[in-house]
């Protein structure tokens, strides 16, 4: 019977995975983006069967790794500046598990996550929630700011919070990792009002667009062959100011796993943070 559950499990996770790949190339080619993703990854088929992949595997490790949001917190108050790890749509803090072990590896060790409800809350109820984590994190940093990572949804909650005027000059760099900063047409297939605000021109667009960015270096990194948030021009800020660095062939989820996103975001962080200092 285990077996059989293990195997249905595999097989809706593939199947979800296989159609999701399908939505993308769908809605890549309807805005007119499928050349400009050839160009960048080179064969189409191959990027996209790593892509799907390496999807089916990040499914395969997140089912189980959520059941560690079950634990309670250990965060420590230590020298450095605080970094804070926002997760994204359906997901809890349990995402940052491999990723938080690849900074501690790198000498960060002043880090922290924030955790919202994404099933029954709405995108305002995420941004009261992260300014009360950003309140409590700034009155324990002795630098006064914070360094914010965001993934997929968690950028933009992380975009709109230090966009406001109380933390604009307390952000000491701002990273998003496969966020929607246009929205995504899979959120037409949402299943809630968080997800539904997330089509494009709906609310989410509309407040992350009227918010003003913080005044730091900032850096959205991506893949173009993302599984959850496209067309791919939805995957761009497109405001002046920002960097924006392209990882390899991989799935949304991935991002969280990936050592060289991992490696984008830390020298990102060290190059901002010897910024700041001179």
């Amino acid at each position: 019977m285990l077996i059989f559950i293990l195997s249905l499990i595999a097989f809706i996770v593939v199947v979800l995975s296989a159609l999701r790949y399908g939505a993308f190339i769908l809605s890549n080619g309807i805005a007119g983006q499928l050349s400009e993703i050839r160009e960048g990854v080179g064969q189409m088929d191959r990027a996209v069967g790593k892509g799907l992949l390496k999807a089916v595997a990040a499914d395969c490790i997140v089912l189980p790794m959520s059941l560690l949001a079950l634990l309670p917190d250990r965060e420590e108050y230590v020298p450095g500046t605080p970094i804070l790890m926002v997760h994204g749509l359906y997901h809890n803090k349990s995402a940052w598990t491999v990723f938080r072990h690849r900074l501690k590896q790198a000498g960060f060790s002043n880090l922290h996550t924030y955790q919202y409800n994404s099933f029954t809350k709405d995108f305002d109820a995420a941004l009261v929630g992260m300014e009360a984590k950003l309140d409590q994190l700034l009155a324990q940093s002795s630098e006064g700011k914070v360094i914010l990572i965001g993934h997929s949804l968690g950028g933009l909650v992380s975009r709109c919070v230090a966009g406001k005027a109380a933390y604009r000059d307390r952000v000491t760099a701002l990273i998003t990792l496969g966020s929607p900063h246009k929205g995504s047409d899979l959120a037409w297939l949402g299943g809630n009002r968080m997800a539904r605000s997330l089509i494009p021109g709906r609310y989410i667009a509309q407040t992350v667009e009227g918010t003003p960015d913080p005044n730091c270096p900032r850096l959205g990194i991506y893949t173009l062959t993302d599984d959850y948030v496209f067309p791919l021009d939805m995957l761009r800020t497109g405001r002046a100011g920002w960097q924006e660095r392209i990882c390899s062939s991989m799935s949304h989820v991935w991002m969280l796993f990936s050592e060289e996103v991992a490696e984008m975001t830390i020298e990102f962080i060290r190059a901002s943070e010897t910024s700041e200092s001179e």
